[in-house]
């Protein structure tokens, strides 16, 4: 055992002790897609855990004996090309339990004429690599297709996870059609998790009759942990770390940063580190609620940034983040309706009940208050 004892992660994803409040979810996600062969979308806003949601998952399927594969489609792509050796590496990989398996197999057949290997242990022929690997719509073709064909050669389910699937719509306006055009006929032995922060137009993608995904995947969102788990988790870290740690002071962390997963645990590892050196001292959370704030700061600006258009948003975004109704007197009813869906597409805010709203990230709701002099209508 590790001699170090863990405090509270604060970036990147997080083990399955540190998922606070996500065991129902994960139970739900296995079953719906492992035990099911059913695809969902999993849509939640930036920095909420969706990525390590995923991650468990897959933890769980391979733990299952299945073949949990993981694709960001954030990752630097160029074109359809590039896209089609990204899933295809992470599809073998994933298959083969050895990373860059799929890299170290493409060298060995660089150059061969006939661009095709075989592999008997998986009762798979593929065709990727060589002097002519065929058009790039082809190769993206054959890499969708590649989990399912491989699980049913192997007897096996696999869990495919699209990670920010949303971001693909920049390598082509007809990407998504010819997506669901493969996939839809390749889901007997695999499922699919098509996951975004950009909570809105995902969502969109995946309920809109007009949209290519339409019906291939059930919509189902993170839900945001409880108050009392979070209290729950925070009083263990602190008696596992042998710190002092109160329930109001407790209660005034989760007050300032919410149930925001991201912002509590980098208030209560501020509180960690100034506990840690001065034990005794006073007005450690609200030095750590500072410190907070003033990291966030500079991703904030940037989001802030891109809120410019279309003209309005930020006055929007003011409004909402006040409490007061979007729409208010004289303002242009088509504008508003524009702004509030960028803020939706982009996952920055949620509808509530009787046409209100609200930011997804409390912190960012407090930040743009404080930039209500900097609006522009």
């Amino acid at each position: 055992m590790s001699k170090y004892k863990r405090s509270f992660p604060t970036g990147g994803s997080v083990i399955s002790e540190d998922l606070v409040g996500r065991e129902s979810i994960l139970r739900e996600l296995y079953e719906r897609t492992y035990g099911h062969g059913n695809s969902v979308v999993l849509s939640a806003p930036r920095q909420t855990g969706k990525t390590s949601v995923v991650t468990e998952l897959l933890v769980r399927v391979r733990k299952a004996g299945g073949w949990g594969v993981y694709i960001d489609c954030s990752a630097a792509i160029d074109d359809e090309a590039d896209l089609a050796r990204l899933i295809a590496a992470a599809t073998y990989d994933s298959a083969r339990g050895v990373t860059g398996a799929f890299v170290r197999l493409r060298d060995f057949i660089e150059g061969v004429p006939k661009p095709v290997f075989y592999q008997s242990d998986m009762d798979l022929a593929v065709s990727f690599h060589g002097k002519s690997p065929g058009p790039p719509h082809v190769l993206l073709e054959k890499a969708l297709s590649l989990a399912d064909d491989m699980a049913a050669g192997a007897g096996k389910r696999a869990v495919v996870v699209y990670d920010e699937f949303q971001v693909l719509s920049s390598l082509s306006p007809t990407i998504f059609t010819r997506i669901r055009a493969t996939l839809q006929h390749h889901m007997s032995h695999a499922a699919y998790v098509f996951a975004g922060s950009e909570t809105g137009m995902l969502e969109e993608l995946f309920t809109h009759p007009e949209s290519m995904p339409f019906r291939l995947a059930t919509v189902v969102p993170l839900p945001v942990p409880s108050a009392a788990e979070w209290s729950t988790y925070i009083t263990t870290r602190f008696d596992d770390l042998g710190l002092r740690i109160s329930k109001d002071e407790i209660e005034t962390l989760i007050g300032f940063c919410g149930c925001h997963p991201r912002d509590l645990m980098e208030a209560c590892e501020h509180l960690v580190t100034l506990r840690s050196l001065n034990p005794g001292g006073s007005g450690a959370p609200a030095a750590a609620i500072a410190r907070t704030e003033a990291g966030l700061g500079a991703q904030f600006e940037e989001i802030w940034k891109h809120l410019d258009h279309p003209t309005g948003t930020r006055t929007t975004a003011v409004r909402i983040a006040a409490g007061l109704p979007a729409y208010g007197r004289g303002r242009n009813t088509s504008t508003v309706m524009r702004t509030i869906d960028k803020l939706e597409r982009e996952g920055l805010v949620r509808r509530l009940d009787h046409g209100r709203y609200e930011f997804t990230e409390p912190l960012f709701a407090r930040f743009v208050r404080s930039r209500s002099g900097a609006t522009s209508s």
